[in-house]
């Protein structure tokens, strides 16, 4: 069975393609000359990636095109840095580098401003932002920081979106809010636990909802539930705006490293092809299971959430990457040392 995706006016798909590297290296530096880069314009910045991704995919549904490719990592790195930055500041220092525009911003809690006050990740955007890093291969590397921001969320109630959070830290991570269940948990309470979201939900024909029962299926291995399920979200996914032709940026468990042996998932309309398994999933932030965790303790006394600081932008003026119009603001421009220019899965620079 094969779904095809829905219509988007070519209106919307040219103007989210013409000018679109102007547009983003103006957008980035607009953004960091104005003042502190928060959560806000790393989430605003990752939707305009999105949308041109999505207008790309108009003619290469399989985003296989070297340019595809770098508007997906980058896009990653966007909502990752919204997620960051609502875990770690003003207590830790991180950094958040985009390659395509060249552009970088570091942030230390020694200049902080401590006036900006704390805000919880809502559900929605902390989904959006999971999901992008599932498709890009880059759960371990920023999973510390969605563990810190599920933290301090409200445990949920009948939120549909937030109870699929918490079955999401359950499935990748066998991270519960039983503060007596072993850490991380075993196949059988994390199956439990996405049980316990589900029995939580008040709207059960939401979207959240849906894919909650899917990840469930995922759990449990059934894959006639699973792919049931994955047809079923494919099948609600629609919109006016170039980033809605991107489904799989919704829900890519089949893209996931959550699922990884033979098999194949259902047929869909953009990137999604890739085996199935409920058997992999991400080692727990912290647990030291693999070095790809990067797992870090926050400095005593100070819990993760979301505050501000100054940030330095930054460039490597050497970046094969570089693209034109994405000049920095003049003395506030650090060059990346080459040996932190990629970093690893779950490192930061310091």
């Amino acid at each position: 069975m094969r779904i095809e995706r829905h219509q988007v006016d070519q209106s919307a798909i040219s103007a989210a393609r013409e000018g679109f590297v102007d547009r983003i290296g103006g957008m980035v530096h607009s953004y960091s000359r104005a003042g502190l880069m928060t959560a806000t314009e790393w989430r605003l910045i990752a939707e305009e990636f999105l949308d041109y991704l999505g207008a790309l995919s108009a003619d290469s549904p399989a985003l296989d095109t070297p340019e595809a490719k770098a508007v997906l990592k980058d896009a990653t790195e966007a909502a990752a840095g919204a997620i960051a930055f609502a875990a770690y500041y003003p207590h830790d220092r991180f950094h958040v580098f985009l390659d395509y525009p060249n552009f970088g911003m570091g942030y230390d809690p020694e200049e902080a401003d401590g006036t900006v006050r704390r805000r919880i990740v809502l559900p929605q955007y902390w989904l959006d932002a999971l999901c992008l890093a599932i498709l890009s291969d880059k759960v371990a590397r920023h999973g510390e920081a969605f563990a810190f921001t599920w933290k301090s969320m409200p445990a949920g109630g009948g939120y549909s979106a937030a109870q699929l959070v918490n079955g999401l830290m359950a499935h990748l991570f066998g991270d519960t809010r039983d503060q007596d269940a072993p850490h991380p948990a075993t196949a059988e309470q994390r199956l439990a636990a996405i049980d316990t979201a589900l029995a939580h939900i008040e709207d059960r024909d939401s979207e959240a909802a849906l894919a909650l029962r899917t990840l469930r299926a995922l759990a449990a291995e059934d894959r006639a539930a699973f792919d049931t399920g994955m047809l079923s979200l494919l099948d609600h996914t629609g919109g006016t705006r170039p980033r809605s032709l991107l489904p799989c940026s919704r829900w890519p468990w089949p893209r996931s490293p959550i699922a990884r042996t033979a098999g194949s998932p259902p047929s869909t309309p953009t990137t999604c092809r890739a085996p199935w398994s409920p058997a992999s999933r991400a080692p727990a932030p912290g647990s030291g299971a693999s070095a790809a965790t990067g797992a870090r303790t926050p400095s005593p006394g100070s819990p993760p959430g979301p505050s501000a600081s100054t940030g330095r932008p930054c460039r490597s003026p050497s970046s094969p990457t570089a693209r034109p119009g994405t000049s920095s603001t003049p003395g506030r421009r650090s060059t990346r040392d080459p040996t932190t220019a990629t970093p690893s899965p779950g490192s930061r620079a310091p």
